[in-house]
């Protein structure tokens, strides 16, 4: 630990244009970086970012950030970096997050979604067959990944959460059920997503919403984007307001096929991310014990329920959500 405090104090010697500068650790996240902010007297601040290897994505970050400003999406830039000892110097975008205004009139809200869903539709509408030779991605969304996810759910969150014990002809049914939707999710032409598009991922900064914590981004399926954002279990929608973003995203879209096409697929994809983003909570909260987002189960799994019942054909996944929703009443 010694000597990586002294390679860090090297880097920033190196690369920080002062004297007298403070390290303040930013504790957040659930990936296995550490971020701190580089304090100068003059009142300016920078970003120190330190990645570990216990996730390979963290290793794309550089180059996918460089990638993304570079079809205009707006990201952090990047004042100096060793790749080596995975360091990373960035500006400093603040502390306001998407999150942040969540208790705020949609009016108050509404054009932050509508700059992001801008945003967010330059890389969805990205060629694939133009990604730059080189460029790292994590990856790619396929019925291998998505029964991952589906393995994630029941292990860390229905087990693990919710102390549910399926019987074999239980998941046998689900997973059938479950195949479908992989299925139905893969028919679906693959776009470049972020993967873990919500609230507290997208800084604003002067107003402008500019994305972090986009090493994760793979070909995938749009929708797993929009159910990512318009279903966050960290904020709280009215149905309106969910209708309005997703009208507004398909309006941006111009799609070949009709707006109850669109959103069907946006409740499948939604239910696919829901299920991945509660087995995320169980897994940090009880496994690595960050019980902070343990406070997120409710509303995600309200949101699967809502989801799953909207998307007509996944029964058993509305039911198993059903039986989550009232065995956690049980356990409080």
């Amino acid at each position: 630990m010694e000597r990586m405090n002294k390679e860090i104090q090297k880097f920033l010697t190196e690369h920080v244009d002062a004297t007298g500068w403070e390290i303040i650790p930013i504790k957040k996240g659930g990936s296995d970086r550490s971020f701190f902010r580089v304090s100068l007297p003059d009142q300016s601040s920078f970003i120190f970012m330190h990645y570990g290897t216990e996730v390979e994505e963290n290793s794309c970050w550089v180059g996918i950030n460089k990638f993304l400003a570079g079809i205009d999406v707006c990201v952090p830039q990047i004042i100096a970096q060793d790749s080596q000892l995975h360091f990373i110097l960035l500006e400093d975008l603040g502390d306001i997050d998407l999150w942040s205004q969540r208790t705020l009139p949609w009016d108050s809200r509404r054009e932050y979604y509508y700059q992001v869903l801008r945003q967010i539709r330059k890389l969805h509408a990205f060629d694939l067959t133009e990604l730059p030779a080189g460029l790292q991605l994590a990856e790619s969304y396929s019925a291998k990944l998505y029964h991952w996810e589906h393995d994630y759910f029941q292990e860390n969150f229905v087990g693990a959460v919710c102390r549910l014990k399926l019987s074999p002809s239980y998941i046998n049914d689900l997973q059938k059920e479950l195949a479908g939707l992989i299925a139905r999710l893969q028919k679906i032409e693959p776009s470049l997503i972020h993967r873990d598009f919500q609230s507290q991922n997208i800084l604003l900064k002067n107003g402008r919403p500019v994305l972090i914590d986009f090493q994760g981004m793979r070909r995938g399926c749009l929708f797993y984007d929009l159910g990512s954002l318009i279903c966050d279990p960290y904020v709280t929608f009215t149905a309106d307001e969910q209708g309005e973003l997703l009208k507004f995203y398909y309006e941006l879209m111009k799609p070949v096929y009709s707006l109850d096409v669109f959103t069907s697929n946006f409740r499948e994809a939604a239910a696919q991310r829901l299920m991945q983003a509660l087995g995320a909570y169980g897994f940090l909260g009880l496994k690595k014990n960050k019980p902070d987002f343990l406070g997120h189960i409710d509303n995600g799994i309200s949101n699967l329920l809502t989801a799953a019942t909207n998307a007509k054909n996944l029964p058993k996944l509305r039911e198993l959500a059903d039986i989550c929703v009232h065995k956690l009443a049980q356990n409080k």
